[in-house]
C-alpha cells in the first residue's frame, strides 16, 4: 500500500518559488479599477490614475492583511484537528491543508514587505468581536465549520474578479500570479469547508441552529465589513487627505454595496440550504 506521503494529493510546491518577488511593480494595478471600495464615486474618479492605482495598492494589501488575520486562526484549527483524529488520512488532509495555508501566508507577508507601504495591521473594536467568536467557538462544531466557509469565500471572490481583471488593465504580474496560486488551493479547501459545513449542520438540532443564527449574521456582517470596506487609515496611507471623508463615501458607495451583496449572495445561499436562518444587511442596499 503506498504511503501517505506518496500519494498524488499530498505533493506540494512552495509558492514563493514560483514567483518572480524582483517584478513587483507599483506602476501597475494591483486590483481592477472597478472592484476599488471608491469605484464610480465621483470625487475619486476625477483623481490621478496614479493615485487611484495606489489606493488599488493598499487595498489589496488590506486584502492579504486580512487573509493572514484569517489564515492564523484556520491553521491553528486544523492543527488541533489533526492532533485529535486517530486517523493517518485525515491526520494528513489536515496538515496538508495547513501546510498551503502557511505558504499563503508567506506569500503575503513577502509581497507586504516588498511594497514599500507604510502599512500597520490592526483589527479595530468589530472584528475583534469576530475574532474572539472564531477562535473561542469548539473546532469542528456546526457554527466554526459556517464561518470557516465565509471566511475561505469572501476574499476568494474578489481575488477572482480580480482575475477578470486582466483584459481591462495592466496589473501586477506578480499579485496576478500570487491569486492564480492562492484561488486553485482555496478552491480545494472551500469545497472541503462546505462538505464539512454541510455534515455538522445536518447533526445540528433546528433549535441550535435557530439560536446561533444571529450570532452567525453578525459575524459575517462585520467580517464583510472588513474585508470589503478598509479602514480610514488604509485610505491615509495611500496619500488621500481627510481619510475619514473617504472611509465614509466608500461606505455610502452603493456600486459598492450592490458587488458586496453579489459576493455574499453564494455564501448566503449554501449556509440557508444548510438550515442556518443567516440574514445580510449588505443585501438590503
Amino acid at each position: 500500500m503506498a504511503s501517505l506521503a506518496q500519494l498524488p494529493q499530498d505533493r506540494y510546491d512552495d509558492p514563493l518559488a514560483h514567483i518572480d518577488w524582483d517584478a513587483v511593480d507599483t506602476q501597475c494595478w494591483w486590483l481592477p479599477p472597478d472592484t476599488l471600495s471608491l469605484a464610480g464615486v465621483p470625487e475619486f474618479e476625477e483623481l490621478p490614475a496614479c493615485v487611484r492605482r495606489r489606493v488599488s495598492h493598499v487595498e489589496y494589501a488590506h486584502l492579504l492583511q486580512a487573509g493572514l488575520w484569517l489564515e492564523s486562526i484556520f491553521m491553528a484549527r486544523l492543527a488541533t484537528l489533526a492532533h485529535r483524529s486517530d486517523d493517518a488520512a485525515c491526520r494528513a488532509r489536515f496538515l496538508q491543508e495547513v501546510r498551503e495555508e502557511a505558504g499563503h501566508s508567506l506569500m503575503f507577508v513577502e509581497l507586504l514587505h516588498r511594497s514599500g507601504l507604510p502599512l500597520r495591521s490592526g483589527q479595530g473594536a468589530t472584528l475583534r468581536v469576530v475574532d474572539a467568536l472564531a477562535r473561542l467557538l469548539p473546532t469542528g462544531s456546526a457554527l466554526f465549520w459556517a464561518l470557516v466557509v465565509v471566511g475561505e469565500e469572501l476574499p476568494d471572490r474578489l481575488n477572482r474578479r480580480l482575475k477578470r481583471g486582466i483584459d481591462e488593465v495592466t496589473l501586477s504580474s506578480v499579485v496576478y500570479r500570487m491569486v492564480q496560486i492562492h484561488t486553485h488551493d482555496e478552491a480545494v479547501h472551500a469545497a472541503y469547508a462546505r462538505e464539512q459545513c454541510a455534515q455538522a449542520a445536518s447533526g445540528t438540532p433546528n433549535w441550535l441552529r435557530m439560536l446561533l443564527a444571529p450570532p452567525l449574521s453578525l459575524a459575517i456582517a462585520l467580517y464583510a465589513d472588513y474585508v470589503y470596506y478598509p479602514p480610514a487609515r488604509a485610505y491615509a496611507c495611500a496619500g488621500l487627505a481627510d481619510p475619514q471623508r473617504w472611509r465614509s463615501l466608500a461606505r455610502c458607495n452603493a456600486s459598492r454595496h450592490a458587488q458586496v451583496a453579489d459576493m455574499l449572495r453564494p455564501t448566503l445561499g449554501f449556509l440557508r440550504r444548510c438550515g442556518w436562518r443567516v440574514r445580510s444587511r449588505h443585501a438590503a442596499h
